[in-house]
């Protein structure tokens, strides 16, 4: 009975060492916010701007969107200010307000992303807020933050591009007068293992802007990421299919030429499956007015294929088109067809240019393959080489 007593008094001991600890992290708040106004920036006193460091913690970088042209980043936003009027007196080293009650009683830069379409601060499984207060009222005030920003992408090289996309911070009301912002020394910190769907980053600069509208001018810091699209996707699910299909088209040519349902299936199907890719294709990027790379190979390879569907409606016109013999008037060729009987003429009235489709066809089983083959060594150099030109 007597441990039990033991434990239930120490129990009541530290509840009652927390709670005045809690005490007294709140009387020191409470003393310091007493006649604080939160309308006034710390360094409003001395007439001066407030300098406030930004430093960002990338957690994951969304892949970029074509068609909504934009891409989302999981960020740990952390700003550093100093609020001399928050200074601690005594023995605590800092003190970690969680109370957003509190929080709001204290001053903070209204800090935005000017290219912003949607973002939200994580609440699972408490707000996702970190505000610090040191000894020398120095504040740390963190909060992880998925935002949505707009980036317009270039895309006459897609899939072959390559992208810059910027997010811009600044103060929404405050000018310059009252925050400016800089970067820490170590803006951004990056995972070593970050990775993003489809791209890769090359690198990112950082620079320090003034904005100037009609309400004021606005300090803000600008970070510009470099990306490369990564090419294996679109080789796999676009380039390899297409040229299959146009393989397919050439099947044809070997054909019989009055094999007419086989020669028409078959260019019909390559065409119509060509024209289902291409489609796909264009829902995954904005209806831009200029044309892409993309567009390119597809529209050769539409060529192509309705090339090889064309070149059959020929070749079997000439496979029944019927010779026509012309024959002289003079009365010796018309008696001598007389004599015959005229089974000359009807033979040759029932020839047709057969021949000369086969041999269009023989052409053809090298034509397209040589124009198609002489397309692939212009196009991929030349996109290529300007891929690698851009870094």
């Amino acid at each position: 009975m007597s441990v039990w007593t033991g434990v239930f008094l120490f129990t009541i001991m530290i509840s009652g060492l927390a709670s005045g600890n809690v005490s007294s992290q709140r009387k020191i708040l409470e003393e310091m916010l007493a006649d604080y106004d939160v309308n006034e920036w710390p360094d409003f006193d001395r007439e001066e701007p407030t300098n406030v460091s930004i430093q960002m913690f990338i957690n994951s970088f969304g892949s970029l969107n074509a068609a909504n042209m934009d891409y989302s980043i999981d960020i740990f936003l952390r700003q550093h200010w100093l609020d001399p009027r928050l200074a601690i007196s005594g023995n605590k080293s800092s003190i970690t307000i969680r109370d957003p009650l509190m929080q709001a009683r204290i001053w903070k830069p209204d800090t935005y992303f000017h290219n912003v379409k949607d973002a939200e601060v994580h609440m699972v499984t408490m707000p996702n807020i970190q505000f610090r207060l040191n000894k020398t009222g120095h504040i740390l005030y963190s909060m992880r933050i998925t935002a949505e920003l707009s980036c317009h992408l270039e895309l006459e090289r897609f899939p072959f591009d390559s992208q810059v996309c910027y997010a811009l911070i600044s103060a929404y009301a405050n000018t310059d007068e009252i925050v400016v912002y800089k970067w820490q020394s170590n803006p951004l910190d990056l995972p070593d293992d970050l990775e993003i769907a489809q791209f890769d980053l090359l690198a990112y600069s950082t620079d320090t802007l003034t904005q100037y509208f009609s309400t004021g001018n606005f300090s803000g810091l600008l970070v510009h990421f470099f990306l490369r699209r990564q090419n294996g996707y679109h080789i796999l699910q676009t380039y390899v299919p297409t040229i299959l299909i146009v393989s397919i088209s050439w099947v044809s040519f070997w054909l019989d030429p009055n094999a007419v349902p086989g020669r028409v299936s078959l260019g019909v199907t390559t065409l119509l499956t060509l024209t289902t890719l291409a489609s796909g294709i264009r829902q995954q990027l904005p209806p831009v007015s200029y044309i892409k790379a993309i567009d390119v190979w597809v529209g050769m390879c539409m060529i192509m294929v309705f090339g090889a569907l064309l070149e059959f409606t020929l070749v079997n016109w000439l496979a029944n088109k019927k010779i026509i013999r012309l024959q002289s008037s003079t009365s010796y060729q018309t008696s001598s067809v007389a004599a015959k009987g005229g089974d000359d003429l009807g033979n040759g009235a029932s020839k047709t240019y057969i021949s000369q489709a086969r041999l269009l066809d023989r052409i053809s089983r090298i034509l397209f393959p040589v124009i198609f083959l002489v397309f692939n060594i212009i196009y991929w150099p030349y996109y290529l080489t300007e891929r690698l030109q851009d870094h």
